[in-house]
């Protein structure tokens, strides 16, 4: 079929599904087998819109070649990966490119094989060339970090080499994100906040994550034991909850604060947890799927994290009746939790007044259930069909 021909039989297929209507949404993401937050909306969003009967949800991925997904899938969502070799000759991609120059080639194949409506990028490395290939579909681009999360990378890094230079080169990636973004159909940020750092582009517009379930009970708030969950990194301050716990336990000596996650700072976070004689009572759990149950056993839920960019599971935490305690970090929280009514906006990095609000939280179970019920009942603007709803929206008018 010449190419005249295959552009004729692409238009009669979207014109026939649009007909009965019907749209080819196609995702795409690096890896489906990490445990993290984007990997979790995915999830959400492709089973919803897979399940609504006029939606056809396929994930492209990069290197899963068995497609093995941390998180469940619908059988309605068609997972495929281009298959890609993972290489660590990081000075030969970086002198020719060839894997950005494969990755290209071969989306650009796939994509004129399913002939998606609308194609979506979660800002892997595809963000660079997506707008470029011309399979007729719409592009959108969804970015799910703080629009500095580079720069605030750089400063979390202790002793780093070449900080200068590192330093200006975040801020060049910061400019090569925006250049490319403003390019797509559509620019999806999560919060208002982030949508100012970036500018107020154009062809921005504003969705946050959805719950990632409903929850018909709540947690009766009398276990005594604060939680935290997410990676073990920098980011996500879990030294500074160690600090901050480490200043209250001995007015909270029945409590414990019980950690999940994984990542590269496992080993420096038990040296602090040691360091302070904290071993029984702080205890690091590893990343667990079902976060609802881990919800439904604690009484405070609490984000330490350096910067976000949204902030999942607080939502999550306040849909399981959970009072929260967060810094009030770039971006999310703000826009999550009403300060003082369901639950304590803290300022950043204040270790200080953030041991006061977990400490006021645990010595009074009845504040801990009156914000937790105000929690519950604000957190519905999050529920996934008043999220999706606003997808669909954007759907049609892209």
């Amino acid at each position: 079929m010449g190419s005249y021909g295959f552009e004729l039989y692409r238009n009669i297929s979207k014109a026939f599904r649009a007909f009965i209507g019907m749209k080819k949404i196609v995702y795409i993401i690096s890896s489906i087998e990490n445990s993290g937050g984007i990997e979790r909306v995915l999830s959400s969003k492709a089973n919803w819109l897979a399940c609504q009967g006029n939606y056809q949800v396929t994930i492209l991925t990069q290197f899963d070649s068995e497609n093995t997904p941390f998180f469940k899938f619908d059988k309605k969502v068609k997972i495929e990966s281009l298959n890609l070799k993972r290489t660590n000759n990081k000075v030969i991609n970086l002198v020719f490119k060839t894997h950005k120059k494969t990755f290209k080639r071969q989306l650009t194949i796939k994509l004129f094989e399913i002939k998606p409506d609308i194609t979506i990028s979660l800002f892997g490395p595809e963000y660079e060339f997506l707008y470029k290939i011309n399979d007729g579909s719409k592009k959108i681009i969804e970015f799910h970090f703080s629009r500095n999360y580079l720069s605030h990378l750089m400063e979390s890094i202790p002793n780093l080499s070449f900080r200068l230079f590192r330093t200006w080169r975040s801020k060049y990636m910061q400019f090569k994100e925006r250049k490319a973004a403003t390019r797509y159909d559509k620019l999806v940020l999560l919060t208002k906040k982030d949508q100012v750092m970036w500018g107020n582009p154009i062809n921005s517009c504003v969705i946050a994550n959805p719950l990632s379930f409903a929850s018909n009970e709540v947690s009766p708030l009398n276990k005594n034991q604060i939680v935290g969950i997410g990676r073990f990194i920098s980011q996500k301050g879990f030294d500074l909850l160690i600090q901050a716990f480490n200043q209250i336990s001995d007015n909270i000596k029945d409590w414990t604060l019980a950690i999940y996650g994984t990542g590269q700072d496992e080993v420096y976070l038990k040296s602090l947890i040691a360091e302070r004689g904290l071993g029984d009572r702080i205890i690091l759990n590893p990343t667990v799927k079902n976060v609802k149950e881990v919800f439904l056993k604690s009484s405070i839920f609490a984000l330490p994290s350096r910067y976000e960019g949204f902030g999942l599971v607080l939502i999550e935490a306040m849909e399981c009746g959970v009072p929260c305690v967060a810094f009030d970090c770039e971006c999310g929280p703000s826009e999550i939790i009403e300060d003082d009514v369901d639950g304590y906006l803290v300022p950043q990095n204040n270790i200080d007044i953030f041991s006061k609000m977990l400490l006021k939280l645990a010595l009074d179970i009845n504040l801990r259930k009156s914000m937790g019920q105000k929690a519950k009942q604000n957190v519905k603007r999050f529920q996934i069909e008043y999220i999706m709803n606003s997808w669909i929206k954007l759907f049609d008018i892209v």
